[in-house]
């Protein structure tokens, strides 16, 4: 896994915006370390879904679940109850059965969080690596850094 966090540039990509609720947070008000892992996973699912995938169709057509394999996180500034949090999906390379994603958490425009993964797609009956269906090939695509539309 590459060591060094990824820029998820300002090329077209898909962005989920995200209120931080109290059940966000611990007691002092900062957002709980392992509710970053949550908000990311709504913003991979609902960036898949804008761009016609989803999760529960790639199960129930092909038999096939995607599972977080590896996970870099980079907690730069907290996040407060109540904040506005913008967080950017991009695509950093795909392979026949995985994939690595950043993910970048923004408030007001500044960086705050940086996360980097590896999904990989597995069959639900073995878990053993299956490839993507081809209709993922345009969600990568779009996800895709260099994409120009």
């Amino acid at each position: 896994m590459p060591t060094k966090m990824h820029s998820c540039s300002d090329s077209p990509v898909k962005t989920y915006q995200f209120r931080i609720c109290y059940e966000d947070t611990d007691a002092g008000g900062i957002v709980y370390h392992a509710k970053y892992l949550g908000i990311a996973e709504r913003a991979r699912t609902e960036s898949i879904r804008q761009l016609g995938g989803s999760v529960a169709e790639l199960y129930r057509t092909h038999g096939l679940i995607l599972v977080v394999r590896k996970m870099e996180i980079q907690y730069r500034q907290p996040l407060f109850l109540d904040d506005v949090v913008n967080v950017k999906t991009c695509l950093i390379s795909v392979l026949k059965a995985s994939c690595w994603l950043s993910q970048i958490f923004t408030k007001a425009n500044e960086r705050v969080t940086e996360i980097k993964l590896q999904l990989v797609c597995l069959k639900k009956r073995n878990y053993v690596p299956s490839p993507f269906p081809d209709n993922w090939k345009k969600i990568f695509a779009a996800l895709s850094e260099t994409q120009t539309s």
